[in-house]
C-alpha cells in the first residue's frame, strides 16, 4: 500500500518541516532527494534516526505494520522486514539484524528519500522521536503543522474534556466526537489525525484551542496567549524564531542570595555563576537557566574553510550569565581545530586554540570574548576551522548550557 497525498521539504535552521496532509507519500524514484534539513535530521544519532531506527528494530513492526500503518510502498515494507530477518529469512532466530545506521536503511532494496520521509514523519507523529525542543515541529496533520507543544496539548484535551465541552466550547464536530471518545485513549498524533471524521476542520480548531491560555513553559509568540498570570518572554529580536516562553515573572523569596556547590538555592532557583568557575554565585529564578542542543551532523572537510553551525536560543532572560559549550566532533586530527563561539549580537569567544592548545575537551566554559549584557535570546554559531587542512570529520552535535539574567 502506498500513502496518497504529497511530502514537501523545507529548509529549516533547527528542524525539519515535514508537510503532509494525513501522511507523506512514498515514491522511491531513482534521483530523488532531501533538503539539507532533511539529512541533518536523519543523521545517525540525533533524535529523529534514533526514533526510526527504535520503529524498525521493533518486534512488533512487521510488513502490516509498515505497509498499512505508515504507510510505505509494500515492497519497501517487504524488503526491510526481510532484511531484519537475516540470511534464513525467518525471525526469532540467531541470524537475525538490527539496524544501526540510517545509511543501513537507505541500502535496503525499494527504500529511497522518500521511504526515509516516511519513517521520520511516522516516528516523529507515534511519539519515538525524543529530545525535541517544545517549538519543534512534530509534523503536518491533516494539512496542518504541530509542534510537540501543541501536540501535546491537543491529545490532553482529546483524552480529557467532555462530549459537550468538545462540541460546545471547542467547537468539534460531533461526529468526529464521536470518534474520538471511542477511540480514547489515544496515543499519538497520527492515530487522532486517522478517525474517520477528523479532518482539516477538526485539526484546525484544536490548533486555536492551542493557540491561547498557553501554560508555563510552553511556546508562545505574545502575552495575551499565555495563561493567566504569565508574560511571553524570550523571544529573539534577530528573527530566527518567533517563539518565547510562558514565565511566571512574579518575585521568588530567594532571588538574589548567594549560593554555592554546599549551599545550593531553594526550589524553584538556580545558582548562576558557579559553572563560570566561581566560588560563591547567586540564586536566580529557574526559568532563567537553559539548553539547547544543535544536532548539526555538519562535514569538516580537510580544508581550511570555515564551518559554521546555528543553535537557536529562546525562553531566557535578556543577558547571558555563564556559558557552557559541549561539542561532538569525530575528526581524524581534531588537534588542528579551532573552535568560536558567535552569540546573537555579534560578540566572539575563541573557545579553543587546537593548535596551541590540543585536542579540544567536550566541555568548554566560556569566560572570555562574550559580553554579560549582549543578547542571550537567538542565533548562536559555532566556528570550526582547520589552519592546517589536514584530517577530517563531522560536527555531530553541539549543546549550549546557558544561565540568563535580566539586563
Amino acid at each position: 500500500m502506498t500513502s496518497r497525498s504529497s511530502l514537501v521539504f523545507a529548509v529549516s535552521v533547527g528542524f525539519p518541516l515535514l508537510m503532509s496532509c494525513g501522511s507523506p507519500v512514498s515514491s522511491n524514484e531513482p534521483g530523488a532527494s532531501l533538503a539539507v534539513s532533511q539529512s541533518q535530521a536523519l543523521a545517525d544519532g540525533t533524535p529523529a534516526s534514533t526514533g526510526v531506527l527504535a520503529f524498525l528494530n521493533d518486534g512488533s513492526t512487521t510488513v502490516a505494520v509498515l505497509d498499512n500503518e505508515v504507510p510505505l510502498d509494500v515492497r519497501a515494507a517487504q524488503a526491510l522486514i526481510a532484511w531484519r530477518a537475516g540470511p534464513d529469512g525467518v525471525e526469532h532466530t540467531a541470524d537475525d539484524r538490527r539496524f544501526v545506521s540510517i545509511a543501513q536503511v537507505d541500502a535496503v532494496a525499494y527504500v529511497g528519500p522518500a521511504t526515509l520521509a516516511d519513517l521520520e514523519w511516522y516516528a516523529r507523529g507515534t511519539g519515538r522521536v525524543t529530545e525535541l525542543p517544545l517549538d519543534a515541529l512534530v509534523g503536518h496533520f491533516d494539512g496542518l503543522p504541530f509542534t510537540l507543544a501543541e501536540a501535546r496539548r491537543t491529545l490532553k484535551l482529546a483524552n480529557t474534556e467532555s462530549a459537550s465541552s468538545l462540541e460546545t466550547t471547542y467547537g468539534i464536530a460531533p461526529l468526529a466526537v464521536q470518534d474520538i471518545l471511542a477511540a480514547r485513549p489515544i496515543a499519538h498524533m497520527v492515530e487522532l489525525s486517522r478517525l474517520a471524521n477528523v479532518d482539516g476542520t477538526v485539526m484546525q480548531q484544536f490548533k486555536t484551542a492551542m493557540s491561547t491560555l498557553v501554560p508555563e513553559g510552553d511556546p508562545c509568540t505574545i502575552d495575551t496567549t499565555c495563561a493567566a498570570g504569565l508574560v511571553c518572554e524570550g523571544i529573539p529580536n534577530d528573527g530566527s524564531s518567533s517563539y518565547g516562553r510562558c514565565r511566571n515573572t512574579a518575585p521568588i523569596a530567594g532571588d538574589g542570595d548567594t549560593c554555592s556547590v554546599f549551599a545550593p538555592c531553594q526550589s524553584g532557583l538556580s545558582c548562576h555563576g558557579i559553572p563560570s568557575g566561581a566560588s560563591e554565585g547567586w540564586c536566580r529564578p529557574a526559568w532563567m537557566t537553559g539548553e539547547f542542543t544543535q544536532y548539526a551532523d555538519v562535514a569538516l572537510p580537510a580544508s581550511t574553510a570555515l564551518v559554521e553551525s546555528a543553535n537557536v536560543v529562546v525562553g531566557l532572560a535578556t543577558v547571558p550569565e555563564d556559558i557552557i559549550v559541549e561539542v561532538d566532533v569525530a575528526h581524524s586530527s581534531a588537534h588542528r581545530l579551532v573552535l568560536t563561539l558567535v552569540d546573537p549580537g555579534g560578540d566572539t569567544a575563541l573557545l579553543w586554540d587546537g593548535p596551541n592548545e590540543g585536542t579540544p575537551p567536550s566541555r568548554i566554559s566560556v569566560t572570555r570574548g562574550i559580553s554579560r549584557d549582549s543578547s542571550v535570546n537567538g542565533r548562536w554559531r559555532l566556528r570550526v576551522t582547520n589552519p592546517s587542512g589536514v584530517g577530517s570529520g563531522t560536527l555531530r552535535s553541539w549543546k549550549l548550557k546557558l544561565n540568563s539574567r535580566w539586563d
